[in-house]
């Protein structure tokens, strides 16, 4: 259901999007143009195969964007959270969502109808060449994606997740916990592998004093050697 609409210019979510270095005709633009909507936890933003029909830019909450993969086991290729946009496209190719995105908590965000940001992108240099680097970006992404699958054994790839998570979910360092919106079903499914690995794995850690977990919310996490673990040949 859209709200009212809210001013890109003012917008505190701007700082960390690739709005942010756009001048204030491109931002008024959008701002003219654009809905803000929310999605409940569990529902698809879009799906793998669906036209694509607009851009969202994620203002609070976050979503998993996987693939399927083999027996229709879906492969987690990032949480999305704030700043994050979604949607997006280079050219008329990608007239299709190449992944899904579902919301793994509630969910607001901005959504641009596709034609109205191709129009505002096409008279704004500094915007097409932020979606220009996003999607090179993200090319990145599925490379380092592909070589952890490929390279690395199951304990680092839970070490690397449980990372991942603790950042994406702002884990506090003071309090040194955080509650995650991830099952360990999700988890293996970020990484590529089952949920059984990942659950002898986190149970490891625990005897190991590196995390203490309680359904989805885990506590004390040993940065330090989990970091070791996730990147042994990091100096």
């Amino acid at each position: 259901m859209a709200i009212t609409q809210h001013d890109c210019i003012t917008c505190s979510v701007r700082a960390c999007s690739i709005l942010n270095e756009c001048d204030k005709e491109t931002l008024k633009a959008i701002s003219n143009f654009k809905l803000t909507k929310f999605l409940a936890k569990g529902k698809r933003l879009f799906s793998e195969g669906e036209p694509v029909e607009g851009v969202c830019f994620i203002k609070k909450g976050f979503l998993k964007v996987e693939l399927n993969g083999k027996q229709d086991r879906p492969l987690i290729l990032k949480i999305a959270g704030k700043g994050t946009v979604l949607g997006y496209r280079i050219n008329a190719k990608h007239s299709v969502h190449t992944c899904s995105a579902i919301a793994v908590s509630d969910v607001q965000y901005c959504y641009v109808p596709y034609e109205l940001f191709d129009k505002i992108t096409s008279k704004s240099s500094e915007l097409r060449h932020q979606v220009i680097n996003l999607f090179i970006d993200e090319l990145e992404l599925v490379k380092k994606k592909a070589l952890t699958l490929a390279h690395k054994t199951v304990r680092e790839k839970v070490a690397e997740s449980i990372l991942l998570l603790a950042e994406t979910f702002n884990c506090e360092k003071e309090e040194n916990e955080i509650y995650i919106n991830f099952c360990r079903q999700d988890i293996a499914d970020l990484i590529g592998t089952t949920k059984e690995q990942v659950s002898k794995v986190i149970k490891d850690f625990e005897k190991e004093k590196l995390i203490k977990c309680t359904a989805k919310k885990f506590s004390y996490l040993d940065i330090f050697r989990l970091n070791e673990i996730a990147f042994p040949n990091v100096q």
